[in-house]
């Protein structure tokens, strides 16, 4: 379990979505209250770890305290632990991954007492998660996490806001031994996102199991290739059964018709896992996606001012040789 434990607690205490304030950003403190059934409860846990029986109902209490003077509007919700398109596990419930072998649905098996609520300064209130296992003992765990986000106050911006959020995440599971994650790799394709030619992996953990602390390892080629087309290792992890379209942007490089074989392998403390899978690109999709790729305008851009540049270096040198020329046969007449 230390891999969940340092996980969830770096996610519930570095992980909350700033955008931009004037003051302190941190505008509200969140505070677990731990029950019996808590495994291993401490100091350092921020996250509920429960180990309970079919049916079985426990509360479960969540302090906010206002760290303002200002009166502020929380919103609370509970979500699914889900992972998004880089790989990092979320609790917001604003990213929806795809779901295999999913034992039970956590936002069923847990409910939030509280909608929306306004604190004034400095004001504390508690609310509560109301669990109510399954009928049935499942393998493995279910996982899901309290969303709290303070309502802006200001109008947005652009893409600034003034918002600060936090998660509490809450694990779920039965007396049964743990399971390990279960990987697979789908399908390859390509696509554009905000503009940028990318591959999409589509990457499946197909057990109810927390892969975390993982590392992934890709590499791309074409066709009858020996050299691969793009290459990385980035972090990776995934909440129980779920998976995502995992996005390898080409950063700046072309999309070219043709056949390509995508190599991932991931592998952590518990697995070591890999799979192949074979996409194709179009010559209507690469030319499509090329056309509207803005880091290729800019490197075309970039290409074209430097032509510039050297064009309008070598004309004024030029100028400045036949000034001095010029001046040279003057002289010499006179």
């Amino acid at each position: 379990m230390k891999p969940i434990i340092l996980f969830l607690t770096l996610a519930s205490i570095l992980f909350f979505s700033v955008h931009v304030s004037g003051d302190s950003l941190q505008s509200f403190d969140a505070q677990m209250q731990f029950t019996n059934e808590t495994i291993s409860p401490s100091e350092n846990d921020n996250y509920f770890d429960l180990q309970l029986e079919p049916k079985q109902k426990t509360v479960l209490h969540i302090s906010i305290t206002n760290l303002k003077d200002r009166p502020i509007t929380i919103i609370p919700s509970f979500n699914r632990a889900t992972t998004n398109q880089l790989g990092v596990i979320e609790y917001s419930g604003k990213n929806q991954d795809t779901i295999e072998n999913l034992p039970a649905d956590i936002e069923k098996v847990v409910t939030l007492n509280q909608e929306s609520f306004t604190l004034t300064g400095h004001e504390q209130k508690t609310i509560e998660l109301t669990v109510n296992m399954p009928e049935k003992a499942f393998e493995g765990m279910i996982a899901g996490g309290l969303y709290l986000q303070e309502k802006p106050t200001a109008e947005t911006k652009g893409n600034i806001q003034h918002v600060f959020s936090r998660e509490i995440a809450v694990v779920l599971k039965n007396k049964l031994p743990p399971l390990k994650p279960a990987l697979t790799l789908k399908k390859a394709a390509p696509i554009q996102i905000n503009q940028r030619n990318a591959i999409t992996a589509t990457l499946q953990n197909t057990n109810a199991a927390y892969l975390t602390n993982g590392e992934l390892h890709y590499e791309i080629k074409k066709n009858n290739q020996s050299a691969p087309l793009l290459t990385g290792t980035e972090p990776i992890a995934f909440s129980p059964n779920s998976g995502m379209d995992y996005l390898i942007f080409l950063k700046g490089k072309k999309f070219q018709p043709g056949t390509y074989h995508l190599s991932a392998k991931i592998k952590n403390e518990a697995i070591d896992w890999q799979q192949q899978t074979t996409f194709v690109i179009s010559k209507e999709t690469s030319n499509s996606y090329n056309e509207k790729d803005v880091s290729l305008t800019q490197e075309n851009t970039s290409s074209f001012n430097w032509l510039l540049w050297t064009a309008g270096g070598i004309i004024l040198a030029l100028i400045v040789v036949i000034a001095y020329l010029l001046y040279s046969m003057k002289k010499n007449k006179q």
